[in-house]
C-alpha cells in the first residue's frame, strides 16, 4: 500500500510533513469527535429515559434502539459516498444536518409536541448520519496521521469518546434531563455545531489525500478527467474485495454476531439499570460514566496490548471478555457485579474496536477503504436492530436479565469457534495493524 505523503520528497520531508500537519490533524480530528461525543452522550442518556414517560414496554423501547440501527443498513452506500466525494467536508455536512435533526427535536420536546414517533423518526436519522459519518471518518483518519500511529490514535480517539460520551455526556444528560427534558438536546445540537467548527480546521497530510481517487469505470479517459463508476459498481467492488479476503471476511462475520448480541443488551440496559439493579434515573448515567472507565481503559492500552501479545490473540481474547461480563451482569443481581460486568464490557469492546479498524486501516488501499469499510459494517452491523428486537422479546417474556445471559454464552462460544482460524488465518498480516 502506498504511503500520503511519498509525494512530499524525500523520508526527512514526509517525516516534518507528518509531524507538523498530520498529527496535529489527527488531534483536531480527534477533538472534533470528543465534542460531537459530549452531546452524543447526553442524547444516550436523555433518549431512553425520555421514551419510558411514553411507554415502558420493553419491545416499544427496544424499538428506538431499532430505529436507530437500522441505517446501519445503507452502510455500502456510505462507504460509496466516503469515496466519492471529499471526505473531511462530507463529514462536516453530516455533522450540519444532525445539529438542524436535534434542534427540531428540542422544539418538538420544549412544546410537548413529541411522541414516540417522533423519537423513532428522529433516531433513524440521526443513525443515517451516524453511519455516514463512522464510515467517513474511519476512511478519513489515515489521511491525516501516520500509519504508525493508527492503533494508537484509535485507541485515543475511543478513550476521549468514552471520556465525553461516558464520563462526562451520560451523567450530566441524567442530571439536566431532571431539570428539563429538552435541556440535553439543546446542548446535544450545540455540540454538533461546535464540531464543525472544528472540523474544518483539519487538514490532510497531502494536497491529494483530501480527494478520494475513484478509477474509471471503463478504463479509458485519455485527455480528460476519467468518469468514476457509477454507485453500483462501487458496491460491487466493495463485495468483491471483501469476498476475496478470507481474514476480513472472517472479521466482518464476527462483528456480526458481536453487534447482534450488544445491540440486545444496550437495547434493555436501561430497564437492567433502573429495575434489575434498583437505580434511580440520575443514577443511570454515573452507574455508565463509572463502568466506561473500562473503556477508558481499553482505548489507552489497546496499542500496547497488541506490541506485546500480537493483533489476533488480543482481539480473540478481547470477544471473550465480552461474553464474561455480559454472563456476569445476568447471573449476579446487584450494583458491584453490574458495574463490574460494565466496565469490563466497555474495556473489551474498545480493545477490539481499536485493534480491528487499525488493521482495516493500514491493510486496505486508501482510494477505496471508504466502499470496503461500507460492505465491512453492513455484514458487522447490519443484525443489530434484529438483536435488539430479539432481546425485547425475550425480556419481555422472560426476565430484564436474561438476554445478558443468552448474549454471554453466544459470545463466549463465538470466541472459542473462531480462536483458531483466525489465528491461522492472521499470521504475519496481524503485524502490519498500525502499532
Amino acid at each position: 500500500m502506498s504511503k500520503v505523503g511519498d509525494a512530499a520528497g524525500s523520508p526527512a520531508d514526509t517525516v516534518v510533513l507528518e509531524q507538523a500537519r498530520g498529527w496535529g490533524g489527527g488531534n483536531r480530528l480527534i477533538t472534533a469527535a470528543g465534542v460531537s461525543a459530549l452531546g452524543d452522550g447526553l442524547r444516550a442518556t436523555a433518549l431512553p429515559l425520555l421514551a419510558v414517560t411514553y411507554t415502558t414496554k420493553p419491545v416499544l423501547l427496544a424499538l428506538v434502539t431499532v430505529a436507530g440501527t437500522v441505517p446501519m443498513l445503507l452502510s455500502p452506500l456510505a462507504g460509496v459516498a466516503a469515496d466519492r466525494w471529499p471526505r473531511r467536508a462530507l463529514m462536516v455536512w453530516l455533522d450540519v444536518g444532525r445539529a438542524v435533526i436535534v434542534g427540531l427535536l428540542t422544539l418538538l420536546i420544549w412544546t410537548e409536541s413529541a411522541d414516540l414517533a417522533v423519537l423513532y423518526a428522529a433516531a433513524f436519522l440521526l443513525g443515517v448520519g451516524e453511519t455516514a459519518f463512522g464510515i467517513t471518518a474511519q476512511a478519513y483518519l489515515p489521511e491525516v496521521v501516520p500509519e504508525a500511529r493508527l492503533t494508537s490514535a484509535n485507541g485515543r480517539l475511543q478513550a476521549v469518546q468514552l471520556i465525553f460520551l461516558d464520563t462526562v455526556g451520560q451523567p450530566l444528560g441524567g442530571l439536566l434531563f431532571a431539570v428539563s427534558a429538552a435541556l440535553p438536546f439543546l446542548l446535544d445540537a450545540a455540540s454538533f455545531a461546535i464540531g464543525v467548527m472544528v472540523l474544518l480546521t483539519v487538514h490532510s497530510l497531502s494536497a491529494t489525500a483530501a480527494k478520494p481517487a475513484a478509477k474509471p469505470a471503463d478504463g479509458t479517459g485519455t485527455g480528460s478527467a476519467p468518469k468514476p463508476p457509477g454507485w453500483g459498481e462501487m458496491v460491487r467492488d466493495g463485495f468483491r474485495y471483501l469476498r476475496g479476503d478470507r481474514l476480513l471476511m472472517l472479521l466482518a462475520v464476527m462483528l456480526g454476531w458481536l453487534n447482534f448480541f450488544f445491540a440486545g443488551v444496550s437495547a434493555i440496559l436501561v430497564l437492567y439499570v433502573l429495575e434489575v439493579l434498583d437505580l434511580g434515573e440520575t443514577a443511570y448515567g454515573f452507574f455508565l460514566a463509572v463502568a466506561a472507565l473500562g473503556g477508558l481503559v481499553g482505548g489507552l492500552t489497546a496499542s500496547r496490548l497488541r506490541e506485546r501479545f500480537g493483533t489476533f490473540p488480543v482481539v480473540s481474547t478481547a470477544l471473550a471478555a465480552l461474553g464474561a461480563a455480559c454472563l456476569l451482569m445476568g447471573l449476579v443481581h446487584n450494583l458491584v457485579a453490574g458495574v463490574a460486568g460494565f466496565f469490563a464490557l466497555n474495556l473489551a469492546a474498545v480493545v477490539y474496536q481499536a485493534l480491528t479498524v487499525a488493521f482495516r486501516q493500514t491493510t486496505v488501499a486508501r482510494e477505496v477503504i471508504g466502499r470496503i469499510n461500507g460492505v465491512y459494517r453492513l455484514i458487522g452491523t447490519g443484525g443489530a436492530p434484529l438483536g435488539a428486537v430479539c432481546a425485547g422479546l425475550v425480556a419481555g417474556q422472560t426476565e430484564v436479565w436474561t438476554p445478558f445471559v443468552v448474549s454471554g454464552t453466544a459470545l463466549l462460544l463465538l470466541a472459542a469457534v473462531t480462536w483458531r482460524p483466525l489465528r491461522r488465518l492472521g499470521g504475519a498480516r496481524g503485524a502490519k495493524a498500525g502499532g
